[in-house]
């Protein structure tokens, strides 16, 4: 073990397992040589071996804690660690992992009292406080984000991309005005960097300040060829202008880059409508309600056509769907750029 030949070491402890079923360190140790082979699996088995012949082992716990996480096995490892943390509060590694393991699961509410005390054990570890500050972000506890990201550009100004994260925080507390502000920061820093401005023109968007929306997503596709959502705001604005002319091919395109925009959907059922296309028109608003069935528009839309088309009760089921919806604030940018619940974790 110590030379670092695991392979080895893992056949001579199977040897001393199976001779001593229970010996606790014989399982403990081929656990290890496992572990170091990246055979996470089987050294989990052998931890929970262990564990099972004497659960009061914290270091066995924190390691299987280890192997669980490693794999994306993010609750077994909550409960490993958690164990670990009990018997062993003095160490605060179990404090960290308990918290990442809890941002794995995308469970940030709970994971933001075990990072912020992993931080203040460790206030100089910077990527801790971002994962800190993103936890809170994503949480929607925006004074703890603004506080991390604070903090963090009190330590390096440069930091676009606590600029940008910051502009969320501030965004969700309501101050869009604010969050403009440091999202032009960060665009004199790194004009280049990759959605800094979609997010720029969604909040000048947002303000229906479409003189200024324009060119940020103009600018996002240019840095950014692929970014979907520049496209669709792109032509949603050309729409609301009445220039359908323009709007189409954007919000085709930003389709061609990204399956799901609702928006887009709706957008093109309007100009399908417009220009009497009605089965274009039904199966656009039908997608649109398909991607998200709360959002009252398209289905007042769907009743207005199903009218037309002298489908009357469908027209009826669609307008009784409306009456019993609200339509929805505009999106934070959070929200708009990473999800409500924040980034997918597998």
């Amino acid at each position: 073990m110590q030379a670092g030949r695991f392979h080895e070491a893992e056949l001579l402890w199977r040897q001393i397992a199976s001779r001593y079923p229970r010996e606790t360190a014989a399982h403990n140790n081929l656990g290890i040589a496992l572990a170091q082979q990246g055979q996470l699996a089987s050294a989990a088995a052998e931890y929970r071996t262990s564990l099972a012949l004497n659960p009061h082992q914290p270091e066995v716990v924190f390691d299987l804690g280890i192997a669980e996480f490693k794999q994306g096995h993010f609750q077994k490892a909550v409960s490993a660690f958690k164990t670990a943390a009990t018997e062993r509060p003095e160490d605060h590694r179990s404090t960290l992992l308990l918290g990442m393991s809890y941002y794995g699961l995308q469970q940030y509410a709970l994971a933001t009292p075990y990072l912020e005390s992993a931080s203040n054990s460790d206030p100089t570890n910077l990527e801790l406080r971002k994962v800190l500050a993103q936890s809170c972000l994503w949480g929607k506890n925006y004074e703890c984000a603004m506080t991390e990201y604070k903090a963090i550009l009190a330590a390096n100004s440069d930091a676009v991309q606590a600029h940008m994260l910051l502009a969320e925080a501030l965004d969700g507390m309501g101050q869009t005005q604010d969050a403009i502000t440091e999202l032009e920061t960060a665009a004199t820093l790194a004009p280049k960097e990759p959605v800094l401005h979609f997010e720029l023109g969604y909040l000048y968007y947002k303000k229906s300040d479409y003189e200024h929306a324009i060119p940020e997503f103009h600018r996002e596709t240019e840095n950014n060829p692929g970014y979907a959502q520049a496209y669709l705001y792109l032509g949603d604005i050309a729409l609301h202008q009445n220039d359908d002319a323009t709007a189409e091919p954007l919000l085709k395109h930003s389709i061609e880059l990204q399956r799901d925009m609702r928006l887009a959907y709706f957008d093109l059922g309007c100009i399908d409508a417009a220009r009497d296309e009605n089965p274009a028109a039904l199966e656009a608003f039908q997608h649109a309600v398909k991607l998200d069935p709360t959002q009252p528009d398209a289905h007042y839309r769907l009743a207005r056509l199903y009218s037309k088309m002298g489908q009357k009760q469908k027209a009826a089921d669609e307008y009784t769907k409306t009456k019993a919806l609200h339509a929805k604030t505009a999106d934070t940018l959070i929200q708009k750029v990473s999800g409500d619940n924040g980034p997918k974790v597998e």
